[in-house]
Order: structure tokens, then sequence, then C-alpha cells
């Protein structure tokens, strides 16, 4: 298979189309990540309520543990402190499992924002430059054997517009099934010609080696 052409004006069309396929898709990776980050960077202030909590929890425990050794009132005053400090470890417990799950948010929001358009630009591409690329191929095959100019007119029929037909033979499809040789070979031609490739050598039936690129991408 042949990606691009011999021609430079449309090889460079053609190189031109990939880089503008790379740039798009490097643009909306570069977008999903930022987005990623910026959802992410949210869990800061969550890990900082993850830490205070922490630290409120173990200052409570502290002052409980300082304060139950108080004659008479110490475990009453514990007890509240102990309470206290609980409810410290689950805000912290809770603020980690908020910057955990921001995280998280933030790499699925960012890769769903990329993935559309990314996706949409590959499959584009693959679509046009693979597509050339049989097309090319097998013409180019089939130009150098014998009866296959037969093959590339019927390409030429079915591919080609009603307008491009009708200025290359005079009724084209009554002439290829007369088989009509000089039909045969300009719209062989045609075929070739919209492919981007070297018309064929009506001196010994095969075609030029080097070739242009084709009008499509």
């Amino acid at each position: 298979m042949k990606l691009y052409a011999a021609q430079a004006s449309r090889a460079t069309r053609q190189a031109i189309y990939d880089v503008l396929t790379l740039a798009w898709v490097a643009a909306w990776v570069w977008l999903g990540i930022q987005v990623h980050q910026q959802v992410a960077g949210s869990q800061d202030g969550a890990r900082k309520i993850e830490k205070s909590g922490g630290d409120l929890a173990r200052h409570l425990h502290d002052a409980a543990g300082i304060l139950a050794h108080t004659p008479l009132v110490g475990s009453k005053v514990r007890r509240p402190l102990d309470k206290s400090a609980d409810a410290a470890t689950t805000l912290q417990h809770a603020g980690g499992e908020l910057a955990d799950n921001l995280s998280k948010l933030g790499a699925a929001i960012g890769f769903e924002v990329a993935l559309v358009p990314v996706l949409v630009a590959i499959f584009g591409w693959l679509f046009l430059r693979i597509g050339y690329a049989r097309r090319a191929g097998r013409a180019q095959a089939l130009r150098t054997r014998p009866g296959g100019a037969d093959l590339l007119a019927l390409d030429a029929l079915t591919r080609l517009p009603a307008r491009r037909l009708a200025a290359t033979v005079a009724h084209p499809v009554r002439k290829w099934r007369a088989g009509d040789e000089e039909a045969v070979t300009a719209l062989a031609d045609a075929y070739l010609d919209f492919l981007g490739l070297r018309a064929i050598d009506v001196a010994d039936g095969t075609a030029d080696t080097d070739e242009a690129a084709v009008d499509e991408n």
C-alpha cells in the first residue's frame, strides 16, 4: 500500500493533513489533561480537611488523656472529648475519600473529553489513507497486467462522476461492453489519473513506474 504520493504538491497536501490530524489529537489530549488537573486540583481542599481532621482528633485524644487523670471528674470530662475526637476522625476519613474520588473523577472526565474527538480524527485518517492506499495499490497492479485495462475501465465506470466519463468517452458503457480498445484504454487512463497514477503506455501495454498522488487524501 502507498500512503503518500510521489508528486510533491499532492504529497505536501497529504503531509499537511497528517500534521493537522496529529495537532488535533494532541490538542484534545492536552485539553483532557487540563480538565483532569483542574478537577483533580480540587482534592487539595479535601486533603486539607483530611489533615485538619486528623490533627484535631489527635489533639482531642491527647487532651482527653490528660484530663482523664483529674480526680473525681476525669472520666466524665474525657467522655465528650473522646466523642469529639471520634467525630474529627470521621471528618478525616471523609476528607480522604473525597480527595480520592475527585482524583478518579478528574481522570474520567479528562478521558471522556478527549476520547470522541481523538477517535473521530483517527478513524477519519484511517478511512481516507487506507482507502486510497488500497485503491491505488490495486490499480497499480492492474495497469501492468494483461487485461488489466478492462478492469480499470470498469472501475472508472463505477467510481468516476458521469460528467467526467462523458468528457472522456462518448457512450462509455456501450463501448466498454463492446470491447472498444480505444475507449477501454481511455477509461482506464481516466481512472489512473483520478488516482494520480501514470496512464497506460499504449506502445507496450504497461505503465510508467512513477506515480503521483490522489486528489483525495
